[in-house]
């Protein structure tokens, strides 16, 4: 996080439990529609290889907050073009996963409905920012 205000927003909202849970809420919905959709992740990491497969992450505030206070073992920014968070084929931040890697799916029916439902519960992410009034940051997780 080379931007300071982003890296100061990340810090104020991972302070704040009642964000904290609330977006935990979020994230365990998206999981749940996913489940409702008939949609297994195989847990394989190969959403995880943005550059391989051409695709970007883009990740909120709050997102970030979660997974710094994951932990794990972090790549110091891979040129490869893989999340930070890919370890040894599996992401070691499993648990607090971004909305987009929640809903990222290799099945072909999986990514026929990706974008609305991303879209609908990167809105509630965007709401919950609001309704705390804290920054909201919408960053490429890769950068």
């Amino acid at each position: 996080m080379d931007d300071p205000s982003l890296a100061r927003a990340v810090e104020q909202v991972a302070a704040n439990p009642g964000f904290l849970a609330e977006l935990r809420n979020i994230l365990d919905e998206a999981d749940a529609d996913a489940r409702r959709q008939g949609l297994e992740c195989l847990a394989c990491g190969k959403c995880c290889l943005f550059g391989q497969f051409g695709h970007r992450l883009y990740v909120t505030t709050g997102e970030l907050a979660l997974l710094r206070m994951a932990g794990g073992a972090v790549a110091d920014k891979p040129s490869d073009g893989r999340c930070p968070h890919y370890n040894a084929g599996r992401c070691t931040a499993r648990g607090a996963r971004a909305l987009g890697c929640r809903l990222f799916y290799c099945d072909p029916a999986g990514q026929r409905w990706f974008p609305d439902a991303y879209e609908r519960f990167h809105q509630c992410i965007k709401r919950l920012h609001e309704r705390h009034g804290v920054p909201y940051f919408y960053v490429d997780f890769s950068r």
